[in-house]
């Protein structure tokens, strides 16, 4: 009887925290859609506290999913639907207080480009389509004359319409002309991302040749400049890796010209030639990566020393790269120590760079990198990521 009460207790437990953590979403999700609702109405009337309680919202509704996330119990797909509410609030956040910024200037400067309203991105009718409003801000869009107006009825559309619009973006793409408008349709592909985008401009590496690269690659650069989380399948990457392939050096050799300046958000793409069969510039790219005191420029060098693929001539220079890189690497290095290709060397490495000598077993590098972390901080940028205890300066990848 006694079990049967504690099964029972037990089981009402359960279902009170899967309440909560469901009551929770379903706040938040109400508080998105208020402030989404106030934001939308004060920017098309010009009402800024609007905007700003919408904010306020926003940020409200994304500490509930922060909440929700540490809920006892949540099954993987539950957690994978609210860190994708997650990532969708956040970068609302960082989009709409981006607009507020840009207004600002625009209000301080009268005379260098457009008003503080003078073009209105049209609203929502109740019940309208996401795709039928995209095509009524086409048809505003079209009547518009002021370049700055055009760009910023753009940026708007992307905001409000998300992926819905990337058709309407897509078509923007290829036909405007002028430059302070293309880079308003620049803005608003990188705002929406996803892969949608980054397939559609790696295409355009073999589609349109020299028409449209410059404008791919820029719309390349600006999503590579998005803050991780909101783009975990780093589908850029493989964008960027579409240029490559097609083994052109001038333009391989410009690519890397501007991932190098764009240091640290450009380092994973850096490394994107390495997987390329070598038609020249693998070697100055190794250089380059060798200069990254980041765990990011890890990856393409374990890939060149796989011992099935590579002769000795392309494994030492990666390995000279990483021991360049140095201590920087080693949290990636014992990550990656069950590569059956690659994991001698990274052995190898390892214990060129620690001085220690435990082989190929990563349980044992594993173990001692918990506490030899401790004594390494710096290597960790963010303080979240810090190992418990440890203090130091914050290194930002230089």
């Amino acid at each position: 009887m006694l079990a049967t009460c504690l099964l029972c207790i037990g089981a009402l437990t359960t279902t009170r925290e899967a309440w909560s953590e469901e009551d929770l979403v379903a706040d938040a999700k109400k508080l998105v859609e208020h402030g989404k609702l106030l934001i939308e109405t004060g920017t098309d009337s010009g009402d800024k506290s609007r905007v700003a309680e919408g904010l306020k919202k926003l940020v409200a509704a994304n500490k509930k999913f922060a909440t929700a996330l540490k809920a006892p119990g949540l099954t993987p797909q539950e957690q994978k639907r609210i860190e994708a509410w997650v990532v969708d609030v956040e970068s609302r956040i960082e989009w709409y207080r981006g607009m507020v910024r840009q207004e600002a200037k625009a209000e301080q400067a009268p005379g260098s480009g457009m008003r503080t309203g003078e073009v209105k991105t049209p609203p929502m009718k109740p019940g309208e389509a996401i795709g039928a409003w995209c095509r009524r801000v086409l048809k505003t869009l079209k009547g518009t004359e002021d370049p700055a107006g055009k760009a910023a009825l753009i940026r708007g559309l992307a905001s409000k319409g998300g992926v819905v619009s990337l058709p309407t973006l897509f078509r923007l793409f290829e036909t405007v002309q002028q430059a302070d408008v293309r880079e308003g349709v620049h803005e608003a592909l990188a705002m929406v991302g996803t892969y949608r985008v980054a397939q559609r401009m790696g295409g355009y590496a073999k589609k349109s040749r020299e028409k449209h690269w410059d404008n791919a690659l820029a719309v390349i650069y600006l999503c590579l400049e998005k803050p991780e989380r909101y783009e975990p399948e780093k589908p850029f990457l493989r964008a960027v890796r579409s240029f490559h392939q097609l083994k052109i050096r001038a333009l391989s050799l410009r690519i890397l010209e501007q991932l190098d300046s764009m240091d640290p958000e450009g380092i994973a793409a850096l490394g994107e030639l390495v997987y390329v069969e070598d038609f020249g510039y693998q070697s100055h790219t190794i250089k380059l990566l060798s200069a990254k005191r980041d765990t990011r420029a890890v990856p393409p060098l374990v890939h060149l020393m796989n011992r099935f693929k590579f002769d000795i001539g392309s494994k030492a220079p990666a390995h000279d790269a990483l021991l360049k890189i140095g201590w920087y690497a080693v949290p990636e290095l014992v990550a990656r120590l069950d590569n059956k290709a690659a994991g001698i060397w990274i052995s190898f490495t390892l214990r060129k760079i620690t001085g220690q000598t435990m082989g190929t077993d990563k349980r044992k590098w594993h173990d001692w990198w918990k506490g030899e972390s401790l004594r390494h901080p710096e290597l960790f940028p963010n303080p979240d990521e810090r190992p418990g205890g440890s203090k130091g300066p914050v290194v930002t990848g230089k």
